[in-house]
């Protein structure tokens, strides 16, 4: 999608919830290769941030320390609709504002806010 039409975008009526939730579908998230090969998200949690693009989401397992945070190749890019195809139970989380945290709760198959 060209910058312009982004532009033209932001300037929508944002009070239709279809336009929001398309809009926040088009940014992605980050999420470890732990996670993806685990195929499992014990934690997650919204930054805030300063790219439009950038939704703010981090999808990991859960026990990835630091230094495999830091490492750019334990992380990978992906659109929030691929992490929701992916898993779908991440869906009602997307609306949470920055500095929301989540773990995942294997007696309630939920994800709790912490």
């Amino acid at each position: 999608m060209s910058k312009s039409k982004l532009n033209d975008m932001e300037d929508e009526n944002w009070d239709d919830p279809s336009i929001q939730d398309f809009e926040l579908m088009q940014r992605y998230a980050f999420v470890t290769q732990r996670a993806i090969d685990h195929n499992f998200v014990g934690y997650c949690y919204r930054e805030y941030s300063d790219i439009k693009i950038d939704s703010g989401w981090r999808f990991i397992y859960g026990d990835e320390d630091e230094d495999y945070l830091d490492n750019p190749d334990n992380v990978i890019t992906q659109d929030l609709s691929d992490i929701v195809d992916w898993k779908p139970e991440l869906k009602d989380l997307l609306t949470q504002k920055p500095g929301s945290e989540f773990e995942w709760n294997p007696e309630t198959e939920s994800f709790d806010r912490i």
